[in-house]
């Protein structure tokens, strides 16, 4: 099991991110964060696409927390099956400690890996 994050698991352009927000087949949503999936367009990799907008936390160094924390779990939790998936963070998530976060991330990806 590798921990690294590739640039093989990233959502890099915006046909990657449209091919999930046009037909998800997994959604999960809290307070924090929600998140969508589809199955892979490659076969190898389950690959990450991250948006967290100004609009929602406007300060960078809250944006950079909530990105980083977000691939953090991302490399951490593996899937059988190769998924592309999509996470949009929402305005709350910048109030919360990290631990909430991460625990919330989890919840996401156990629901969505089903």
């Amino acid at each position: 099991m590798s921990f690294i994050f590739s640039k093989e698991q990233r959502l890099l352009n915006s046909k990657d991110y449209t091919h999930v927000f046009t037909a998800s087949e997994r959604k999960s949503s809290d307070s924090y964060f929600t998140v969508l999936r589809r199955f892979s367009l490659s076969e190898k990799y389950s690959r990450l696409g991250v948006v967290v907008a100004k609009k929602n936390i406007r300060r960078a160094h809250e944006r950079n927390r909530v990105k980083r924390l977000i691939r953090e779990s991302f490399r951490y939790y593996q899937w059988s099956n190769s998924y592309d998936v999509v996470v949009l963070a929402k305005h709350s998530a910048q109030y919360v400690d990290n631990r909430v976060l991460f625990k919330s991330l989890l919840r996401h990806w156990e629901r969505i890996g089903q």
